[in-house]
């Protein structure tokens, strides 16, 4: 069949060389969908191990490494950005990384082309990971394609997928003659033999143990009986015990007497090696332990080449096997076995009508037949899907905790306040409110991290605190600029400069590597702690978050206390002077980092069980998610025109350091109330970084660990400064740290303004 209409199909999975079955299908499949319609190309995006260094066929243009993050996300930059224009994923939890391979919805999340998973298990009783995975993919992608129909039921069933979006292509297999049996035993060298076989990656779930315990009764009566045990060890196992399970199958066949009807080949066969090998074989027979495999290649290519299929009764062989197309038999049950091939070996009637229902069902399942079924799917998917590049983003696992955009920020003076893209641009030099930001991110890490040094938190930690205190006057005002060749301006700092720099001061008296630091710090944050009594709304609300680090380290200081007693009426009495029935706000206007002052609340009621400021946190917080998730996700105050009250926000100039503090307070917010509503909106608040935005643009840059400066009215700000990295890292630190504590971002669920899905984080021990 040949289209006028082009089309060119990514497919995503393990690829030969590796050897194992997805590798296998991926390339048969793709070159069936070429084979079907010559108006299809195909790129591979080629799953692989970090230390897999064999050279890939020309049709592999992407490697994406199995455990390196940010490989998903740079692969599906990958797919946007070139002529593809559909992705189809083959899925099995271990190919990917992550826990249960949760890394594929980053690749999803990133991707802007229309796209199909086939699902190569499906599981009963899935963990709360698997589940929530396979139900983002059918979130994420248009169908989900099955290879049986109890697939379909499951899927419907336990993960509460709609059949909709669910379509049954049966497994492919390659065209094989049924009548060249005799030819293909004298290959061989089995002429005159009965022949039964099993083949594939080996195993102990692949029961050939239970053949071989059968097989004594059997040559005993039929002493020309050859079993043939066809594949290498699986990797996985090999890796964790070696040959132990073939080894202990070859003592067996010893121990029963019947080696010299056992042959192993030990080795990977190539696809017309192993047709050959089912041409010979009389029986094929899968004897695996347990029922929950929902599809199996081997069987399907069994049924192909003319042989009796025999088999244990998983999902997939009593779907296949009905209606007489083959016998089964219990799980480890070597008598019921012994039954079975004894009927069919002693009756060649029998034997051939099996052989011959078997095929000729077969017939469906041709390579040819099911590339036709999946070009159909895939143009119909094409036709339909949204113009390329208007797809929304989609929900991505945390990001890793790396510092390495900020190590490059940071020289041995102090950090950068700004970057041209990625790089340093020294000729604005540093100032106070980045360094103090900076010190806060990097104790928070190390702590995160525990006390080991590999990020190099420690050095960073010396410099930040350096500079604050090179920055610091007797009377504990801060000069907030310096230029590169280390003069400071004179000037004193805004109210934000010393506030935050009080906070990193307050946190570094409490978490800080040595009792050196800790001393100095502890000295600077006295000189400094009254002085935003005199201060605004933020300068206040930095105060009280700078306290309160404070207080967790000395909670007895009194006049830590009462100062931030202070702090908290004046901020709740704020509130209630400017606030109305319609403008729930401490100020007349919505300005910058607006959540950072009901985070303050919140935490000084977590500090202080204050009930009023319990109540004006919730309310001014309310008030702010009225204002920013009106569209579906956060849209955050745009500095480029500030909300006044009555008049419409402006929408350009977003920044991360607004994103970040909506992260914080939705923190403090489940902190003090337990609501785990808020905590979806931490989500998506989060999720801004990621794409979940007005641009449906990530801001998170994977291959420097950077965060772009903003969102302008149509693009993207480019550059990686470091404010913007910071907060990043500050809002990050928040949600991992949410899954250090034991939560399980699945078991939050969806909220008015979307669906969360997790990231996953919890499910520590699938990932282990």
């Amino acid at each position: 069949m040949r289209s006028k209409d082009p089309l060119q199909i990514a497919f995503v999975g393990t690829y030969p060389p590796s050897r194992c079955g997805i590798g296998t299908f991926t390339q048969d499949l793709s070159d069936a969908v070429i084979s079907a319609d010559e108006g299809i190309g195909a790129t591979v995006l080629a799953m692989t191990s970090a230390d897999f260094d064999s050279e890939y066929p020309e049709r592999v243009r992407f490697r994406i490494r199995r455990e390196v993050q940010g490989d998903y996300a740079r692969a599906a930059r990958f797919v946007n950005d070139g002529d593809v224009r559909l992705v189809s994923i083959q899925h099995e939890y271990g190919i990917f990384g992550g826990p249960d391979g949760a890394f594929i919805l980053d690749f999803l999340a990133g991707l802007r082309k229309p796209s199909i998973a086939t699902l190569h298990t499906v599981l009963d009783r899935p963990s709360t990971s698997q589940r929530a995975i396979v139900r983002a993919m059918a979130e994420r992608c248009e169908n989900l394609v099955v290879m049986s129909r109890l697939a379909v039921d499951l899927l419907e069933a336990s993960y509460a997928v709609p059949r909709d979006r669910i379509r049954v292509i049966p497994h492919g297999i390659p065209d094989m003659r049924a009548d060249e049996r005799d030819v293909s035993k004298s290959r061989f060298g089995l002429t005159g033999r009965r022949v039964l076989l099993t083949f594939g990656l080996l195993g102990p779930s692949k029961g050939s143990e239970v053949v071989i315990r059968a097989l004594p009764k059997l040559v005993a009566r039929f002493p020309d009986l050859t079993y043939l045990v066809v594949g290498v060890t699986h990797p996985e196992v090999k890796r964790r015990v070696g040959e132990q399970y073939r080894e202990s199958l070859e003592r067996e066949a010893e121990s029963l007497e019947v080696r010299d009807h056992v042959v192993f080949r030990n080795q990977f066969v190539e696809l017309p090696e192993l047709c050959r090998y089912l041409q010979a074989s009389d029986v094929y027979i899968t004897p695996y332990l347990h029922e929950a495999q929902i599809t199996s290649g081997t069987l399907a290519y069994a049924m192909g080449s003319g042989a009796a299929p025999v088999s244990t009764p998983y999902w997939y062989a009593k779907e296949l096997l009905a209606e007489g197309r083959g016998h089964l038999f219990d799980f480890n049950d070597p008598e019921g076995l012994g039954d079975v091939l004894r009927s069919l070996l002693g009756n060649p009637d029998e034997m051939a009508r099996s052989q011959r229902r078997a095929y000729a069902f077969s017939r469906r399942m041709l390579w040819a037949q099911v590339g036709t079924d999946y070009v159909e799917l895939a143009r119909q998917v094409a036709r339909e899907a949204a113009a390329p590049g208007t797809r929304a983003l989609g929900r991505r696992s945390l990001p890793e905790l790396r510092l390495e955009h900020l190590i490059r920020m940071t020289d041995d003076t102090g950090l950068f306040q700004h970057a041209v893209h990625s790089v340093p641009d020294r000729r604005f030099g540093y100032c106070v409110d980045d360094n103090a930001r900076a010190l806060i991110v990097t104790l928070l890490a190390r702590r995160a991290n525990g006390s080991g040094d590999s990020s190099g938190t420690e050095r960073l930690i010396t410099t930040y605190l350096s500079y604050l205190h090179h920055s610091q006057g007797d009377d504990g005002q801060f000069q907030n600029f310096m230029d590169f060749r280390r003069n400071l301006d004179g000037r004193p700092g805004s109210e934000d400069c010393v506030g935050r720099a009080l906070w990193a001061l307050g946190l570094a008296v409490a978490l800080a590597p040595d009792e050196g630091h800790r001393l100095l710090a502890r000295t600077m944050f006295h000189k400094a702690m009254t002085l935003p009594l005199a201060f605004g709304p933020r300068g206040c609300a930095l105060g009280i978050l700078a306290l309160d680090a404070y207080l967790q380290h000395e909670p007895d200081h009194g006049l830590a206390r009462a100062t931030l007693d202070t702090l908290g009426a004046t901020l709740i009495r704020r509130f209630e002077q400017e606030a109305g029935d319609d403008w729930r706000w401490f100020e007349p206007e919505l300005t910058y980092e607006n959540a950072l002052l009901p985070l303050a609340l919140f935490r000084f009621s977590i500090r202080t069980g204050d009930q009023h400021a319990l109540r004006v946190a919730r309310d001014s917080l309310s008030f702010l998610e009225s204002t920013c998730f009106a569209n579906g996700h956060l849209q955050l105050i745009g500095n480029a025109g500030w909300h006044a009250r009555g008049a419409e926000p402006m929408v350009a100039d977003e920044q991360p350091i607004d994103a970040s503090a909506f992260v914080l307070a939705f923190r403090a917010a489940h902190d003090a109330t337990g609501d785990r509503r808020y905590l979806a909106r931490m989500r998506e608040s989060f999720d801004w970084f990621l794409g979940a935005n007005r641009l449906g643009v990530s801001l998170h840059d994977d291959s420097t660990d950077g965060c772009r400066d903003g969102l302008g009215v149509l693009e993207v700000n480019l550059n990686q400064g470091a404010e913007s990295v910071v907060s990043f890292l500050s809002a990050l630190i928040a949600m991992r740290g949410l899954g250090d504590d034991g939560l399980d971002w699945n078991d939050v669920h969806e909220t008015p303004a979307g669906s969360l899905v997790g990231a996953l984080e919890s499910a520590r021990e699938a990932h282990q």
